[in-house]
């Protein structure tokens, strides 16, 4: 800019006329010669008579506005071209003939472009789909409420086709509209929705369909069997002793067990069965449109030999067994829920029958699940308000009717029920794990009184206490036993350990381990139920036990059958061979004591000499210096 003093005349003379101030148009010649558009603010100078001397103003270059103005709207464009290209949603600018005027970084990387960048909307808009973008481009009846939102698909450079959320918006321009489209890739967020879907629906370990799924497919059967007047199976199936696998070889190896049964399962109950994880160590099978009831026994006899060859398992082979509940529509139940609580009934009662068979429901089962759901919930409550008792059963010396020992027993008076039997909630212990916690009190418990009777002046005897499967797994098993002992006072050496024959389905390696342990410590160990299995005769000699319990089942048939005699007989020369301790239980009568002392056991345990009694009780006895069947 510069300040300009002009004479008037010359445009004066032109017959303008001047106004106060002015802004003046005009063609400039510079000195150079050069004629340029420039535009001045004048004012009028005058002398003191009012005449018009001069216009004195501003003469403003407007080749420098202008090259301010273009710098500052390239400088603005190019913010604006950067903001675009930093969005993380695809963004295009698409002119009212589908040309591309531009195509940011974002939506280039998502179509498969690198280089070079499409031209026209054709090029990047899924065939189905361009008459729909192109119509919305072209109609603009989204614009007037202020944008739309739709879902399209866009063409990939390879030819595939990309699910998106499109956003539109018009930006008004001179020569016309172009509208921005920002474009929200669904790839993700559509595998995140069939991700959840799959989880919901499959189980993720097996892949096996969900309880929910299973429901599902069995109401549809339901539907279907109304029509035909055919009948639907529910079969829950429950792999016995589970829980020792993942305790012995863990968790890892139970899962690919887990995976192992579902694939088995799976092939040998083709479609239209359908076979799902319940959870844990049970699974569901559905069998549809069955012609006769009878017809679901066969299906459970599949689902058991499916499960009857052992499983390759890390270079060993690894059996398995199961026990399973049938429960039939219309017969039992008329929905999924009913159906699958029935036969979770008769799975226990096929576990009370020893496992590794099925029984089929009845509508009454029901109340009986119910009634073991009460009684679970009413255990849990004695556990943690210690609600138990510990009763103690002698041990005694055939020859000489002398106390030697006893044996702590779990027993459980319900303040509804009364006195509930031992093999009703001992398995439920077994199975809920609840057995580690009791069976740990019930070992400080035993221990304690054995030192206070000792302290009482009464003769030390060993104190025999079971050790469960699950027990013997607990990590760091001779820490616990060595700090019940060292807090109890009681000396290892009246302290015995009873292991079941169930205990032999364990890695027998990790047993050894555990015994040695418990061993080193002082105490000594015996092998409950002998003889009703065969699984610790290989290994016998490679234990550091010191007793046989002789099972009850061949004492109780001594006397009348050849065979269990002889089966006593040879438990007798086996232990006396290795150097251990037979003791006989359940001796109930005078021939059994008998057979029992001619057979040479050297300890008797049973009815005849005493049932288990309370600790005072036992106190008396061991006061009188004997039992109460010869104290009578």
């Amino acid at each position: 800019m510069a300040e300009v003093v002009l004479d008037p005349i010359p445009f004066l003379n032109g017959g303008g006329s001047i106004g106060d101030p002015a802004v003046w148009n005009a063609r400039w010649v510079h000195a150079g010669g050069d004629a340029v558009h420039h535009t001045a603010l004048v004012r009028a100078v005058r002398d003191a008579s009012g005449h018009l001397t001069s216009l004195r103003g501003v003469l403003r270059n407007p080749s420098g506005d202008q090259a301010e103005t273009q710098a500052a709207l390239r400088a603005s464009e190019e913010r604006l071209r950067r903001a675009l290209e930093a969005a993380q949603n695809g963004i295009m600018l698409v002119d009212r003939d589908g040309s591309l005027i531009f195509v940011n970084r974002a939506l280039r990387r998502l179509l498969g472009y690198g280089r070079e960048v499409p031209m026209h909307l054709n090029e990047v808009a899924a065939p189905e789909r361009l008459d729909q973008l192109t119509g919305l481009v072209a109609s603009r009846a989204w614009a007037d409420v202020g944008g739309g939102l739709f879902e399209t698909g866009l063409r990939h450079r390879d030819g595939s086709t990309i699910e998106a959320e499109i956003a539109l918006a018009a930006l008004r321009e001179e020569d016309g509209t172009v509208v921005l489209i920002e474009v929200h890739d669904l790839t993700e967020s559509r595998r995140a929705s069939d991700a959840i879907r799959q989880m919901a629906d499959y189980d993720r370990l097996t892949g096996l369909p969900s309880r929910d799924l299973f429901d599902r497919h069995v109401q549809r059967a339901i539907l279907d069997a109304r029509q035909t007047q055919a009948c639907v199976a529910v079969i829950l199936l429950d792999l016995d002793r589970f829980k020792l696998v993942n305790d012995t070889l863990g968790h890892a190896s139970g899962d690919r067990l887990l995976k192992a049964v579902a694939e088995r399962l799976h092939q040998y109950l083709p479609s239209p069965h359908i076979v799902a994880r319940f959870g844990g160590d049970e699974f569901l099978v559905l069998a549809p449109q069955l012609p006769v009831p009878a017809a679901a026994e066969g299906v459970a006899r599949r689902v058991l030999q499916a499960l009857s060859e052992p499983f390759p398992h890390e270079g060993r082979l690894l059996k398995v067994a199961a026990s399973a509940g049938v429960a039939l529509f219309p017969q039992h139940a008329e929905d999924p829920e009913a159906l699958i609580r029935i036969a979770d009934g008769a799975i226990h009662l096929a576990k009370d029958d020893g496992g590794d068979c099925f029984r089929l429901g009845t509508g009454i089962d029901s109340a009986s699940a119910r009634d073991r759901l009460s009684l679970e919930a009413d255990l849990r409550e004695a556990v943690t308000q210690h609600a138990f008792e510990v009763y103690y059963q002698p041990q005694v010396d055939p020859m000489s009717n002398e106390l030697c020992g006893m044996e702590a027993l779990l027993r459980w008076r319900h303040p509804g029920r009364g006195s509930v039997p031992p093999s009703d909630f001992i398995p439920l212990l077994e199975e809920t794990g609840l057995i580690v916690p009791v069976g740990e009190w019930v070992l400080e418990q035993s221990c304690q009184q054995m030192q206070t009777w000792i302290t009482d002046g009464f003769r030390p005897v060993r104190m025999a206490v079971n050790l469960s499967p699950r027990q013997l797994m607990v990590p760091d098993l001779g820490r616990v036993v060595r700090g019940i002992l060292d807090h109890t006072g009681l000396s290892p050496e009246l302290l015995e350990l009873e292991l079941t024959e169930t205990t032999a389905s364990l890695t027998m390696d990790a047993v050894i381990e555990v015994l040695h342990e418990l061993h080193a410590i002082g105490i000594t160990t015996a092998i409950d139920d002998f003889g009703i299995g065969h699984s610790w005769l290989s290994r016998l000699r490679q234990f550091p036990v010191q007793t046989l319990k002789v099972d009850r089942s061949f004492i109780s048939g001594i006397d009348q059958s050849p065979g269990d005699r002889a089966i006593v007989e040879a438990v007798v020369a086996l232990g006396h061979v290795l150097g251990l301790t037979v003791v006989a239980e359940g001796v109930e009568t005078e021939r059994h004591i008998d057979l029992v002392r001619e057979l040479g056991c050297d300890l008797a345990q049973g009815y005849y000499y005493s049932p288990a009694v309370s600790a005072l009780a036992m106190a008396d006895m061991m006061r009188l210096g004997t039992t109460y069947s010869q104290a009578a």
